[in-house]
């Protein structure tokens, strides 16, 4: 028999996405799913919507509440999932409709903890036709020293023990970075494929989308924790590996026109603390990443904008 997969949507102010969302599980190929539908206060037609699919599909379940955010939704739907699995699906977000029988049917396979698929990014409907899935497998140490990791929750196959009580932060934006790397930390086997099952939606409404107006820069704290968390561990490569994946972010963040000089100088101060961290010696850093690096120590500006023009190209 299938194992039940909890698949979790927060739900606020997508009436325009939401049915194609909901459609896209409900043509999975895999059967034995629940969808728990977390109406977070949304003031559109989306609770309605959720309703809709509840009388007409019984795997379609749905929680109405006050709004208190993504993480709150989502904390609210893995406290009532029942699954052996479980996958978050953004409700402006949609599946291919092989995602959930090719992710289950890998973890089952081969008892691992997570399967992380590929993601499309744009504004299409329907879903492009794919490739057939690979898979390469890490375990909770080469999953970061081989920079596989993707800090994102979504387009994840989750063992519910990897789990367990770890929730996300509520009141928070980038609750991803405070939580998917203890999910992965969690596991035993994590699996990544190139493929990509899950479409992401680009809405000018959505909180990622206002993130590139107006950044928001709680995530440092983010990565002050995982760093203190391997620093105390005594594991020097995951503590380099997450020092590394700060200062990109920070190099990249640095030329944002949105930024006061207030928050420039607390980047480029966080930077520097972390380019001179003893235990970036840890690991052997690719030059071209040195080379980055070394410009913007030296030259930022000029560094941060020579990259995003790479990152464009």
């Amino acid at each position: 028999m299938q194992p039940l997969v909890s698949v979790i949507v927060p739900v606020y102010k997508v009436e325009k996405y939401l049915k194609n969302c909901l459609n896209s599980l409900i043509n999975q190929t895999y059967k034995n799913w629940e969808a728990i539908l977390v109406d977070d206060g949304s003031p559109d037609s989306s609770g309605e919507i959720c309703e809709d699919y509840v009388a007409r599909d019984p795997r379609f379940k749905v929680i109405h509440k006050p709004n208190g955010g993504l993480s709150s939704a989502r904390n609210a739907g893995i406290d009532i999932s029942g699954g052996k699995y479980v996958f978050f699906l953004d409700s402006d977000d949609f599946l291919h409709c092989n995602a959930l029988e090719k992710l289950t049917e890998y973890a089952e396979q081969t008892n691992t903890d997570i399967v992380q698929c590929d993601f499309l990014r744009g504004t299409d409907v329907v879903f492009p036709e794919i490739l057939e899935a690979s898979f390469l497998d890490y375990d909770n140490h080469s999953i970061f020293t081989s920079f596989a990791a993707k800090i994102i929750t979504c387009g994840k196959l989750y063992k519910r023990n990897v789990i367990g009580d770890i929730r996300f932060p509520e009141g928070l934006i980038n609750e991803d970075d405070f939580t998917t790397w203890k999910f992965y930390y969690n596991s035993r086997k994590i699996a990544v494929t190139n493929t990509p099952y899950y479409y992401y939606t680009v809405n000018p409404s959505s909180i990622m989308a206002n993130q590139q107006r107006k950044p928001n820069l709680n995530y440092f704290n983010a990565y002050r924790e995982r760093i203190s968390f391997f620093d105390e561990s005594g594991d020097r490569d995951l503590e380099a590996i997450s020092r590394i994946q700060l200062m990109k972010s920070l190099l990249i963040l640095y030329s944002n026109e949105q930024l006061i000089e207030e928050e420039r100088t607390e980047i480029k101060t966080l930077f520097d603390e972390n380019y001179r961290s003893k235990s970036l010696k840890a690991i052997a850093m690719p030059l071209k990443l040195q080379i980055v690096f070394q410009a913007f120590y030296v030259i930022p500006m000029f560094a941060s904008r020579f990259v995003k023009r790479l990152y464009k190209a």
